[in-house]
């Protein structure tokens, strides 16, 4: 499949995912097809016709590249070909420095492994906003009971129970909070 002007539709309409996974990107020399260069970098962010991955001296705009993707739940990497589709600027905070890829070619069955991959992570994404709203409705019946445990006997002893789970869930919840914060920007 072969994807034309993929780069800059991505910005507009595909949904990108904050996420860090390993990516190999090898340069190609096409006319005698082998590898100039290789790299093991982090992709940053992804969509299903690109990705961003930071690196210190981004290539050229152009630069055609063999990437190989290590998905979790995938035992062998998604190869691929795209290009350098847009290096960041210094103003871009968070993106500089790096470079935006843009996927050219990608057999089916891969370009179905990368959006299950998508579909999960965003499925993911809304099961920790449903943890994380449970969290919160917990702290909130950890403060109805501290002004009800003064009229009613046993609203101390749900109090103490209350507060010895939120302190636990407490040493996990940044990690909720991390994901839903990283969707939420994309």
């Amino acid at each position: 499949m072969l994807l034309k002007g993929a780069a800059k539709q991505d910005r507009r309409h595909a949904k990108r995912l904050a996420l860090n996974i390993k990516v190999k990107v090898s340069r190609l020399d096409k006319k005698a097809h082998h590898v100039l260069s290789a790299y093991l970098l982090e992709a940053k962010d992804m969509t299903q016709r690109g990705f961003f991955v930071r690196i210190q001296k981004p290539l050229p705009i152009g630069t055609e590249l063999k990437i190989e993707l290590a998905l979790s739940n995938i035992p062998d990497p998604v190869v691929l070909e795209s290009r350098v589709a847009w290096i960041a600027k210094r103003s871009q905070v968070g993106y500089y420095p790096g470079m935006g890829i843009a996927i050219t070619k990608i057999k089916r069955g891969d370009n179905k492994k990368i959006k299950e991959f998508l579909k999960n992570k965003f499925r993911n994404y809304h099961q920790a906003l449903e943890l994380k709203k449970m969290y919160h409705q917990l702290k909130d019946m950890g403060g109805r009971l501290y002004d009800m445990e003064q009229s009613h006997a046993q609203a101390l002893h749900f109090k103490k129970v209350i507060d010895h789970t939120i302190k636990e869930i407490d040493n996990i919840a940044h990690i909720l909070d991390r994901e839903v914060w990283e969707i939420k920007r994309l």
